[in-house]
């Protein structure tokens, strides 16, 4: 078999190993015991000389080859997200073991049970801010994270506290916070991210976006989103609702 043969494979068995795992997100982990004995010896090599050259083949072969590109771009651009349980996650198995099937791959699939959340239809508005004219209001775009929890069905209106980060959320009275919609507004480092370490950047940030619902539920608000400088979902053309300054929205979530 060729080496870019080899490398397909290869690649192809760790998408199909990230699509298995995404289907048993939330299932409980078994943990060992705690082990009280003494340090075991060092593992012996695993690997044989032969296997570890043929792995660097296989690398190079990879950063030689556009294959991983492309297929992962027909994952994002042609199939789009595959949620657990979707369709399109779905069609994203389908086509991986046609892949494989088509470069010789013995391939057997296999019915399984698996968490699946649907995403309604986000709305927002702003309902009230300086400057509005009369019976005018400022649609947000948003996009609900997957798995998130509908807000009641006739929505929530709340006036919105900008906050950058956990610790000035944290040093916030809690009546200044309870029964409102939290906006992290936390700048994405673009300084970072331009020297090369995009993925540092991101780590920096996204952890607003994951845990800034939780955070704020913790002070007792009404709702929270998350958002990076430059992309605030309570923009109003290019201006910024500022940390101070009042503004009333309305979300709803069906």
């Amino acid at each position: 078999m060729s080496e870019s043969n080899q490398f397909r494979i290869a690649f192809l068995l760790c998408v199909s190993l990230f699509l298995w795992a995404s289907r048993v997100v939330g299932q409980p982990t078994p943990v060992a015991p705690l082990d009280s004995s003494p340090s075991p010896s060092p593992t012996p090599a695993v690997f044989s000389q032969q296997t570890l050259a043929d792995l660097k083949r296989l690398q190079q072969a990879a950063l030689n080859s556009d294959y991983a590109y492309r297929q992962v771009a027909h994952l994002a651009n042609n199939i789009g997200p595959r949620l657990s349980g979707s369709a399109q996650a779905a069609k994203a198995v389908e086509y991986v073991a046609n892949e494989l099937k088509t470069i010789g791959c013995e391939v057997q699939l296999e019915k399984v049970m698996v968490p699946h959340w649907t995403r309604g239809e986000e709305t927002a508005a702003l309902v009230q801010f300086p400057g509005q004219a009369n019976n005018t209001t400022q649609k947000i775009v948003l996009c609900a994270l997957g798995a998130s929890i509908a807000v009641p069905v006739n929505g929530i209106t709340a006036e919105v506290v900008t906050v950058k980060t956990f610790d000035e959320l944290k040093a916030m009275p809690r009546d200044k916070v309870a029964s409102k919609i939290v906006l992290f507004n936390y700048p994405f480092d673009k300084r970072i991210a331009a020297e090369g370490r995009g993925g540092a950047a991101y780590e920096q940030a996204v952890l607003y976006r994951g845990g800034g619902p939780v955070a704020a539920a913790r002070r007792g608000h009404g709702g929270g989103c998350r958002s990076h400088r430059r992309s605030s979902p309570t923009r109003a053309g290019e201006d910024e609702i500022d940390s101070h300054t009042a503004a009333t929205a309305r979300c709803r979530e069906l």
